[in-house]
């Protein structure tokens, strides 16, 4: 029994080994370049948005009106998308000044260079996001049909 608990303590030693070792790359000037790709980032978002609101008057006849509510509607969904990666900068932004920046918020191993390169403010390993993603994707299936039962026992009666 006293193994077993010298071989759990050994486990998250080595899992944080290799977090540290895979996290190398992440230089104090490496982070201060992503927190200020970040920054620009939020910026950039929060500028469009702020266009997008001023933008927003209804003139014209019902035509006009029906084409500026379609695009109200992508509005929406665009701002929607807007809110979500503003969410994910500014977690990311906190995650550098606290120290956990590309740390799997999860799985609590190293997100890889490339993901964190391609996306400065991931917060899930490539892993971990494609298991959620399998998830919605399963929870979005259509399920079994139920309406056909009974309809055996009627056509029998």
């Amino acid at each position: 029994m006293t193994k077993k608990v010298a071989k759990n303590t050994a486990k998250p030693k080595a899992a944080a080994v290799s977090s540290a070792k895979d996290l190398a790359w992440l230089t104090p000037a490496k982070i201060k370049s992503i927190r200020t790709e970040l920054v620009a980032m939020r910026d950039d978002i929060l500028r469009t948005v702020r266009k997008q609101s001023i933008h927003e008057v209804d003139n014209g006849d019902s035509v006009d009106q029906a084409s500026q509510s379609i695009e109200k509607e992508l509005m929406f969904e665009l701002s929607d998308n807007e809110r979500t990666t503003l969410d994910m900068v500014e977690a990311a932004i906190r995650k550098i000044d606290n120290g956990t920046y590309g740390i799997c918020e999860a799985t609590q191993k190293a997100i890889t260079r490339a993901r964190l390169e391609a996306i400065p403010y991931a917060r899930y390993s490539i892993a971990y996001q494609n298991q959620l993603e399998q998830k919605v994707t399963e929870a979005q299936e259509p399920g079994l049909d139920f309406s056909v039962i009974g309809e055996t026992e009627r056509a029998g009666e």
